[in-house]
């Protein structure tokens, strides 16, 4: 008796927001990386609602930052993130400008898990002080600057601050 091999692609069957779930696990630059399974992969990492970069698949900061700034821009803004996920490493600095732009786009779109692991000193944007859909604020390594009349409104937070510190430098 015989078998015989399918060849039917039995997930790419799966309805869109199981596949996001699936792609939910796994860092953006690898969802991204699945775009070019097939036409009805390409456009399914974009819509995932977990968006997890590290730094440390990229060949230099440049490479990084332009990879994260075409994720914000190919994404519908009308889509939430529930949770966004930044790593980055020493061997590239911090360029504080583009990580607080980032940081505030999500901010406005109904983040409900913030995870900055950033070694370094930065001034966070006053949105994620105020944004009232937090559950989980994680920063880790971070030197959090310039706290000067800053209001702090977390009505739904439930887990905060780990390996943080606070500074007015």
């Amino acid at each position: 008796m015989s078998r015989s091999i399918s060849t039917e692609d039995r997930i790419s069957a799966l309805p869109d927001p199981i596949i996001w779930h699936i792609l939910s696990f796994v860092p953006t630059k690898t969802a991204a990386i699945t775009s070019i399974l097939s036409k009805r992969w390409n456009p399914l990492w974009l819509s995932v609602l977990i968006l997890h970069f590290e730094d440390e698949t990229f060949q230099n900061m440049e490479s990084f930052s332009h990879f994260m700034s075409s994720v914000f821009l190919l994404r519908d803004i009308t889509l939430p993130i529930r949770s966004f996920h930044l790593n980055r490493s020493k061997r590239y600095g911090i360029e504080t400008q583009n990580i607080n732009r980032f940081v505030h786009a999500i901010a406005q779109r109904g983040i409900e898990n913030l995870n900055l692991e950033l070694s370094g000193s930065i001034t966070l944007p006053r949105s994620v002080f105020s944004c009232r859909t937090l559950v989980v604020l994680h920063l880790q390594w971070i030197t959090v600057k310039d706290l000067s009349q800053l209001v702090v409104d977390f009505p739904l937070l439930k887990t905060s601050l780990v390996w943080c510190t606070f500074g007015t430098c």
